[in-house]
């Protein structure tokens, strides 16, 4: 049959739903050939998506404008802790092996490359090598650029070589999630509509790490279009969780999380509109940022949702990340949401004390969206370590925040639709079909749906701003559970929070606040638990130094699955 929203209106009623609840009748603007099973499966997870809507309408949202062009706002307060300054790199012997290379952090490589202790071409060479024995398995690139890497690396040790040093990412292998524009090297957003798109020129912040010196490895698997999961039997195949490849990676940035942690790139950029650059992070063992809104131009990527989305680093500590993010981070003409704050210093900042630091919890919330058992001793042996850094921790509330999934979901789908239209209605037979149902469940939602969700936005914007208050850092789990199902404490209280990595990551997309993943500890099954450390807009800086400090106390981020190379 064909489908349109016409069609559409028609169908509520099955579902238990007045057709009052979409905008007044529209023209036929999408006319979808869809079987039977097809429309089941639509009207299935519209339930869904329409209930998600409709919880918004018990939010008392009388007075909160939508938000958007939303832009988040600096919270002025005072500091904590001393500044101090990282001390010099420890002396080290050079690694005999290119396994020893690979498994180098960035801090470590840059000394050593800085000294000429090692060389960008043989660095880079063994990554190229790795990838090779690993990567068939670990599916963590869709494009490898070999030949152009050791181009760049060659480049990279000829400027060295003169005394023409960058600056740490000079000469460092890394990966590009495969939705930000590279020129001449292919950008498929894991999507046969793509597979064969090369764009003219690169994205902002590719050239910002080309300006850095970093060597471009390849472009890194991802969901397709960043919001389904891939399939075995689809065109472009899904990476694999390095530590067990029964379990999933959590996504979009799959293959940036996998290659970081399996030591096939020193480092990857990622996307996050709803957690895309923590749930693999928190799956996989790696350190994953989603910073500020606005912190990192978006110029020359593509995004599902462009109200909620931010570019950000993966790699295997804190201390690795902010020397990523000073790199990428600063204002963009092409980005008009970017921030023309300036830029700190982060991997200066990071040596601080947390001596003072105000870290707080949410208890209310905890209960609300449920964790495991596991997840959250992790949690509360971290706090502990906090704790023995001189933090301290107290209770806040953020009466609303069980509606942040919701709000979420209702932004992403309906600017989905919007930003991805052309592609359900003229190019169906080049993407899959969950794709196909992904986007088209978007046509049940009103307009009126949208604006209530940005309502809802700036209302709970509005309690987080109230909580940063009061601390410096919000801690909770990164996601409910690892890769693997969880045994809950306590089932969630509160239908509107469904299992998931979205319960705790969303908030931080809707206030556009940076916050951090980073590994907690290892479960039963061996699979990495992870925290996350959320903080004010703008203020990076702070997360990143938590993080690091919690890492120097800890040696999570330093484990390794046993790949057998």
């Amino acid at each position: 049959m064909q489908i349109s929203r016409r069609r559409i209106v028609a169908m509520l009623p099955a579902l238990g739903l007045a057709p009052a609840l979409l905008a007044a009748e529209e023209p036929d603007w999408a006319e979808l050939n869809l079987s039977s099973a097809e429309t089941a499966e639509l009207q299935r997870r519209a339930q869904k998506v329409i209930g998600d809507a409709r919880v918004l309408l018990e939010l008392p949202l009388g007075d909160c404008p939508p938000a958007l062009g939303y832009r988040p706002q600096v919270i002025q307060t005072p500091g904590f802790g001393d500044l101090g300054r990282a001390g010099p790199a420890s002396q080290r012997p050079l690694p005999s092996t290119p396994a020893d290379l690979c498994s180098l952090s960035i801090a470590d490589a840059a000394e050593l490359l800085r000294r000429r202790s090692i060389g960008p071409v043989e660095l880079t060479r063994a990554h190229l090598e790795r990838i090779e024995r690993l990567d068939s398995h670990l599916r963590t690139l869709i494009t490898l650029s070999a030949e152009r890497a050791m181009a760049e690396a060659k480049i990279a040790a000829d400027d060295i070589a003169r005394g023409h040093y960058r600056g740490p990412l000079h000469g460092i292998p890394i990966s590009i999630k495969d939705c930000i524009a590279t020129a001449g090297i292919r950008t498929t957003y894991a999507c046969r509509a793509f597979a064969d798109s090369v764009p003219g020129q690169d994205a902002t912040v590719v050239r910002r790490l080309r300006e850095a010196g970093a060597v471009l490895l390849g472009k890194a698997n991802l969901f397709e279009m960043c919001w389904v999961g891939t399939s075995e039997d689809g065109d472009f195949k899904p990476a694999r969780n390095p530590w067990n490849s029964k379990y999933p990676t959590g996504g979009s940035s799959t293959g940036s999380a996998v290659g970081v942690v399996a030591g096939l790139a020193m480092g990857s950029v990622g996307s996050d509109s709803g957690g895309s650059i923590r749930n693999p992070a928190s799956y996989c063992g790696a350190t994953g940022l989603m910073p500020t809104y606005g912190r990192v131009s978006r110029g020359g990527v593509s995004e599902f949702a462009h109200s909620l989305g931010s570019i950000g680093p993966l790699a295997r500590s804190a201390e690795d990340a902010a020397i990523l993010l000073a790199a990428l981070a600063g204002h963009d003409a092409a980005d008009p949401l970017s921030s023309p704050l300036s830029v700190p210093n982060y991997p200066e900042l990071i040596a601080r004390s947390i001596r003072g630091l105000r870290i707080g919890l949410c208890p209310s919330y905890l209960e609300a969206a449920g964790v495991d058992v596991e997840v959250m001793a992790a949690l509360e042996s971290a706090l502990e370590v906090f704790r023995s850094l001189g933090a301290t921790v107290r209770d806040v509330h953020i009466p609303h925040l069980p509606y942040a999934r919701a709000t979420v979901w209702t932004i992403l789908l309906s600017e989905g639709l919007l930003t991805h239209f052309d592609l359900l209605c003229k190019q169906r037979d080049r993407i899959s079909e969950r794709l196909f149902q992904g986007l088209a469940v978007g046509m049940f939602l009103s307009a009126q749906d949208y604006l209530r969700a940005q309502q809802a936005r700036t209302l709970i914007a509005r309690q987080m701003q109230q909580a940063f208050e009061t601390v410096d850092i919000l801690l909770m789990p990164s996601n409910p559970a690892t890769a693997a199902p969880g045994t809950y404490r306590s089932a969630p209280t509160d239908p509107k929070i469904a299992r998931g990595g979205e319960s705790y990551s969303t908030p931080s997309n809707l206030y556009g606040n940076p916050a951090v993943s980073l590994p907690s500890g290892f479960n039963r099954l061996g699979l990495p638990m992870a925290i996350q450390l959320s903080g004010r807009p703008f203020d990076e800086a702070t997360v990143l130094t938590a993080a690091h400090q919690f890492q120097l106390a800890t040696d999570w981020h330093r484990r390794r699955p046993n790949l057998g190379a």
